[in-house]
């Protein structure tokens, strides 16, 4: 077995998606495009399309993650690969490697963010929201193994709902100059309304649920990712590792408004959203939340690098390394390790612009 160093020497990601890629993403698109984001073609990569695989977890006792996250998604399976311990489901995988203390960067529910903060964010199931929470919360009517974050339905809003399906417009992604024009008229909900959520699983891996009654089942139907400019992370996994997207000139553009529902109380920043697609998901970058004191005191600083984070890094397959390989030699991206054997394929790590750790894998 390959050890994984925690170090943070060396230094994964992804959003919403089915087998067949649908267009929209929800629930964290923006209410509108900006300026930026307009009618380009999508791009078509050089690369090979890459296939989300896995995300790697540090974890002191990875037989009770996976036994919380067998609860979680009933339908997975327990299981190993490439000798790591490992939940799958849908074809990709949560692996574990054992460590004998918590990690760092563990989602901390009294400061909104994980500490340290890397550019993860959360994983995604897409599956019926209200569904998924009433049986989790069935199973665990205390809250003590199924910890629901407060989503906050305004600036005003102290106390948050345990899912946006609760909150008056909950199913929509408002500023707060909208709010406030909506303030006293009844709210319009559909029978099949967009639903939400956020819980943290036993290592401090932020998870957020959203769907609805209508929507197909999928343990990684999104990753969420942090960035400073999330365009420009869209144009350098569209260029150097084959996603799907469109690539924005410029790509770094002016934040726009906050808006809620979110599980931050002062607001999220989701504009601009980056959004590309793999093979079988989707992953979307905001920017980085804890600037100008939203996160506390001490809070703002850059993204640190994910290795030895709870979230170790992030799995991508290729059918074939070889030209992905020699595309990041010939841009001069660093190959931070390997190739070096991944069960019976081989594998290679680098990192992103933001440190995250990508692992490539080679999958006949």
């Amino acid at each position: 077995m390959r050890p994984l160093l925690l170090s943070g020497v060396l230094t994964v990601s992804v959003g919403l998606g089915a087998c067949a890629p649908p267009t929209d993403v929800a629930p964290e698109a923006p209410p509108a495009e900006t300026a930026s984001q307009s009618d380009a073609p999508e791009t078509v990569a050089s690369l090979p399309e890459p296939t989300f695989h896995h995300l790697h977890i540090n974890a002191v006792d990875p037989e009770a993650s996976l036994e919380w996250w067998q609860t979680v998604w009933p339908a997975g399976e327990v299981t190993d690969v490439a000798g790591f311990p490992a939940f799958a489901a849908d074809g990709v995988y949560n692996l574990y490697t054992e460590v004998d203390e918590p990690a760092p960067g563990g989602f901390d529910v009294d400061r909104h963010h994980a500490v340290p903060q890397s550019a993860f964010w959360t994983t995604g199931p897409s599956t019926d929201g209200l569904a998924f929470f009433e049986r989790l919360t069935g199973l665990d009517p205390a809250g003590d193994r199924f910890r629901f974050l407060p989503v906050y339905t305004g600036p005003d809003d102290e106390d948050g709902v345990l899912h946006s399906g609760l909150a008056p417009y909950g199913d929509r992604l408002l500023t707060v100059v909208e709010l406030e024009a909506l303030a006293g008229t009844p709210p319009e909900r559909g029978p099949n309304s967009q639903d939400f959520g956020y819980l943290v699983d036993p290592d401090g891996v932020l998870l957020e649920f959203n769907g609805n009654a209508e929507t197909e089942d999928l343990f990684y139907g999104h990753l969420h990712f942090w960035h400073e400019a999330p365009l420009c992370a869209v144009n350098w996994y569209i260029e150097h590792l084959g996603a799907r997207g469109t690539v924005r000139d410029p790509c770094d553009v002016e934040r726009g408004p906050v808006s809620y529902p979110t599980f931050f109380p002062v607001g999220q920043l989701r504009q601009p959203i980056g959004t590309v697609r793999v093979a079988n998901t989707g992953l979307m970058w905001y920017t980085r939340q804890c600037r100008d004191g939203r996160c506390g005191e001490g809070a703002d600083g850059p993204l640190v690098p994910s290795r030895g984070q709870v979230v170790d890094h992030m799995g991508l397959s290729y059918p074939d390394l070889d030209p992905v390989i020699a595309h990041l030699e010939e841009a001069g991206i660093p190959i931070v390790e390997g190739p070096y054997p991944f069960g019976g394929a081989r594998a290679i790590l680098i990192e992103d612009l933001d440190g995250l750790a990508l692992e490539l894998i080679e999958v006949g």
